[in-house]
């Protein structure tokens, strides 16, 4: 009985030994746990920071987004704004992240987890440099993420200790991924008729026929697909850009024209370049129509009197007030499209891009 009792009692002490010596020895070989937050303080400050940048192999600046007036905007995509959410988003999490384990404090082994030193011309991770409101400017050399927990492993300032966090706090390296993406929302429903005047071959319109836009007129069963025309008319309809640049003067090969019910007039003079499509668009307000539009019936003027309680309907404002609310957004419209081009996406540049004679043969 003594043997038998005293036997489990060495084997509970030889393991508990093993496992002090095994949590000694990754102490040893730099990976000590911890739970601290990576960026001691730096929650408290971020609202300060107004200047964000992105360094990749030769210290080369990726991404760069400075805040003016509480708006985070882009130097070099001609001060368009950033997305808002986004880099919030991110000094949030950076703000929030915690040191998981502690890992190699070799530089020579600082490449196996992406946080080599980023003026090294190969180098594979990112630097974040983050400054603002007086304080010293942060500095986190981000590299590879976990393969199965996610955190991003990193260093801190010069320190030569890598750390895993508990996020993934790895900064998108492409500059147009910070963009705020929104252009253009005008639905389908509003337009009334595009106007298309190509670099080389007929202008020709597409207009309304049976619900669906159709060229010149043409019943929809002419076209090889039917619904290609709406495809174009959709255009303006969430329009989101892929970049942004200043005006380069280059000149289109398409312009189309959309002019909505209820008096705008939308110019997307397009053309290729670098594999993509860029365009500029200008915008205009015929205010007679506008007015004309605004003065019909409520429903009618509204999209609104079919179905529903008429209990419920919220009020509709005045004529005046509609073509007042009209005005502010075109001025909003023209200074954000002044002296800019936009990279359409693919798929909104192929039904803008296309001659007459695809909408009636198929032909690409």
């Amino acid at each position: 009985m003594r043997t038998r009792t005293l036997l489990p009692l060495a084997l509970v002490v030889v393991a508990s030994a093993g496992l002090a010596w095994w949590l000694l020895d990754r102490q040893a070989q730099g990976d000590a746990v911890s739970d601290a937050l990576a960026l001691p303080g730096f929650a408290a400050r971020v609202e300060s920071v107004n200047r964000v940048e992105v360094l990749g192999a030769g210290a080369a600046t990726l991404v760069l987004i400075e805040k003016s007036d509480g708006v985070w905007r882009m130097p070099d995509r001609d001060g368009w704004p950033a997305n808002q959410r986004e880099v919030g988003s991110a000094l949030f999490r950076l703000g929030q992240a915690k040191r998981l384990e502690a890992k190699t404090a070799d530089p020579k082994r600082h490449a196996r987890l992406g946080v080599e030193d980023v003026a090294a011309p190969d180098a594979k991770g990112s630097q974040l440099r983050l400054s603002g409101g007086g304080a010293d400017p942060v500095q986190v050399t981000v590299g590879n993420n976990h393969p199965s927990l996610g955190g991003s492993y990193v260093r801190i300032g010069d320190d030569p200790q890598a750390w895993l966090l508990d996020e993934d706090i790895a900064p998108a390296r492409s500059a147009p991924d910070w963009l705020d993406r929104r252009l253009l929302d005008v639905p389908m429903a509003r337009i009334d008729v595009i106007r298309v005047t190509p670099g080389d071959g007929p202008a020709f319109r597409l207009s309304r026929v049976d619900d669906r836009f159709s060229v010149d007129g043409l019943p929809p069963t002419a076209m090889a697909n039917p619904d290609a025309g709406n495809a174009t008319g959709g255009f303006t309809d969430q329009l989101a850009l892929d970049d942004v640049a200043k005006d380069s003067g280059t000149a289109a090969t398409q312009t189309a024209l959309f002019e909505s019910f209820d008096g705008l007039r939308f110019t997307v003079a397009a053309w290729p370049q670098d594999g993509g499509t860029w365009a500029r668009l200008t915008v205009e307000l015929d205010e007679a129509r506008a007015r004309d539009w605004f003065a019909r019936p409520q429903a009618d003027a509204a999209g609104e009197g079919e179905g529903g309680d008429a209990d419920d309907a919220k009020p509709v404002p005045s004529a005046e007030q509609r073509l007042a609310d009209l005005r502010s957004q075109v001025d909003t419209w023209q200074k954000a499209f002044a002296g800019r081009q936009f990279l359409l996406p693919p798929h909104k540049a192929e039904g803008l891009m296309r001659s007459r004679g695809s909408y009636l043969d198929g032909t690409p």
